[in-house]
């Protein structure tokens, strides 16, 4: 019992990290809107790779991954928005998948790249082609620099030989998809390497960048070497949302709702391939300090403006001065002149000012007379001495008459 239980503890385990390396292997679904593009898909051991991925927002950061690897050695191009990764020197253990990884977990689809030590490569088309295209494989070997008959397979089958070492197919269909490897006698045999043919006479344009909210955003349909519009159908994730009798379909402004895998489809002429489109929300913080930053700098412009002006006005109203003194006194020291000049105006406004002072106060010290004032009775100096006696009869005669009763 002891050991039953033993054994089911230890198959659980192996599943538990068979799924753990499942998802590390995958660790994200492949959004049609970017892609990987190798130079190469099999090299010989200490050659040079070189990736690059295309759609993503270099800004926000992007690197080659191998599943729990990641690239170091990357420069990034912010006019095409699209970053490079090297291998400077290959090795059989760099073998396997590769995808780009964008900073906001945005992933390509996956190639395969086969490092050989051995004699024989095949050289193929790195990206999916289109029904319709010339294609043409290689076959080379490592030491010669010419070219050699070569046998060519694919899914195992014989398919042809050429006495060059290239066959070419001159219009590829789906039938053509599948795993080619090539064959030098005497020098041995290549590695697998898949053709994908995707696919037809109609293709989908769209933006190749993600796409900010509120932007718009125009979806294109047409058909290969046509040059006039066609009717033409658009799907959003399998399910038809338009019909557009000029081949265009134009989404005025975008949200995140508008995320997701697009085709079109023209009768009579087939479908395209789906193509992601990828939204991103618009950052408000840097619009916002933006506009901070310029009114910042407007402010600052006419500061400076202001100040230069005031200086410019007070640097002419002094050589106005300067002139008036030369005109009037041609023959003094201009200074001099209008330091006597100012000096007097001093002079002058001091004066002014006492003289104004003077004023008020007089004015404070004499006060009219009012009618309190004519009440008071006279001083007793002013009084009269003399009394109704002391006048002579005739007098006091005519002031009893005059005196009223």
């Amino acid at each position: 019992m002891e050991v039953r239980g033993l054994c089911i503890r230890l198959v659980m385990i192996v599943l538990m990290l068979l799924v753990a390396h499942v998802q590390q292997s995958y660790p994200h679904t492949p959004d049609a809107a970017f892609r990987i593009v190798p130079t190469r898909l099999q090299l010989f051991e200490y050659s040079s790779l070189r990736f690059t991925c295309e759609g993503f927002n270099v800004s926000a950061g992007c690197t080659v991954r191998k599943v729990k690897e990641s690239f170091q050695n990357c420069s990034k191009d912010t006019v095409t928005s699209t970053v490079t990764c090297t291998i400077d020197f290959a090795f059989v253990s760099d073998s396997g998948g590769y995808w780009c990884e964008g900073g906001g977990g945005e992933r390509s689809n996956t190639v395969t790249i086969t490092v050989t030590d051995g004699h024989v490569i095949l050289g193929s088309p790195v990206l999916p082609v289109m029904e319709g295209d010339a294609v043409t494989l290689s076959c080379t070997k490592k030491t010669s620099s010419t070219s050699l008959p070569a046998v060519f397979y694919k899914d195992g089958l014989f398919i042809g030989n050429s006495s060059t070492g290239n066959m070419s197919i001159e219009s590829v269909s789906k039938s053509d998809e599948g795993l080619y490897k090539c064959d030098i006698s005497g020098a041995g045999e290549s590695a697998e390497s898949r053709l994908a043919v995707t696919g037809g006479d109609v293709i989908l344009e769209s933006p190749a960048l993600p796409v900010s909210e509120r932007d718009t955003v125009t979806l294109r349909c047409r058909k290969k070497e046509t040059p006039f519009e066609l009717k033409a159908d658009f799907f959003k994730d399998g399910r038809l949302i338009r019909s557009s009798s000029t081949g265009e379909m134009t989404i005025h402004s975008v949200s995140k709702s508008d995320k997701g895998l697009y085709k079109c489809r023209i009768s009579g002429a087939g479908e395209s391939t789906q193509i992601g489109l990828t939204v991103k929300a618009t950052d408000k913080d840097n619009h916002f300090s933006l506009h901070y930053y310029i009114l910042m700098w407007i402010v600052i412009t006419v500061v400076l403006f202001l100040q230069l002006l005031v200086m410019g006005l007070l640097y002419w109203k002094k050589q106005l001065v300067l002139l008036e003194a030369k005109l009037n006194y041609p023959k003094k020291d201009l200074h001099a002149v209008v330091k006597k000049d100012r000096k007097k105006k001093k002079e002058d406004a001091a004066d002014a000012a006492d003289n104004f002072s003077f004023s008020l106060e007089t004015n404070y010290s004499t006060k009219p007379q009012t009618e309190k004032d004519n009440d008071e009775p006279l001083p007793q100096a002013y009084r009269s001495t003399f009394t109704i006696d002391d006048t002579s009869p005739a007098l006091q005669n005519d002031f009893e008459e005059e005196t009223p009763y």
